[in-house]
């Protein structure tokens, strides 16, 4: 069984072993540099950095965004001797049933085996694609947007009005 604990202090421990999961798991233009994200983490209430723990190891991360209407899932990690654990699965399971509404993600078109892996993931997990036009804003000025696909557990006719909420909120506010 997981447990999400929240983080809403850069100098807790458990954040300064995250980092280096963050880092790692995430390329350079899919994350936030570590000034910034320590920033959010005390500041930003609708940022909730998580830290995984099961039977009482840190296991990963969790971040997501509450928008109110929906959830934003922005990064979810596990550090590797953690894998096929199934915790990434316990992590879905633990947010479907406490998060309730609609849920959103971004996800790496399929263009190679893991990332078709990683998209099938998210399907059987009740996660469905809903717009393969979306591009990631970048979280720091000076890097390139890239194209992604924007999965959600459910359809809205609002789905653009969340997609310009998720730019403005998580990215283009906090630079």
């Amino acid at each position: 069984m997981v447990n999400l604990i929240r983080i809403t202090e850069p100098t807790d421990i458990r954040l300064q072993k995250l980092i280096p999961l963050y880092e790692e798991a995430f390329p350079k233009e899919e994350r936030r540099n570590i000034d910034q994200l320590k920033r959010l983490i005390s500041k930003k209430t609708e940022m909730h950095f998580n830290a995984i723990e099961t039977v009482g190891v840190l296991a990963g991360l969790f971040i997501y965004w509450d928008m109110r209407d929906f959830y934003y899932l922005e990064h979810l990690a596990v550090f590797p001797p953690m894998r096929n654990l199934k915790i990434g699965q316990q992590v879905l399971d633990y947010i479907a049933e406490h998060l309730t509404g609609m849920r959103l993600l971004e996800v790496e078109p399929t263009m190679d085996e893991m990332t078709t892996r990683r998209v099938n993931y998210y399907r059987r997990n009740g996660y469905e694609i809903l717009d393969k036009t979306y591009m990631q804003p970048s979280y720091d000025e000076n890097m390139e947007v890239g194209n992604l696909w924007i999965m959600g557990n459910q359809k809205s006719d609002r789905l653009q009005e969340f997609i310009e909420r998720i730019k403005q909120v998580a990215y283009r506010e906090n630079r």
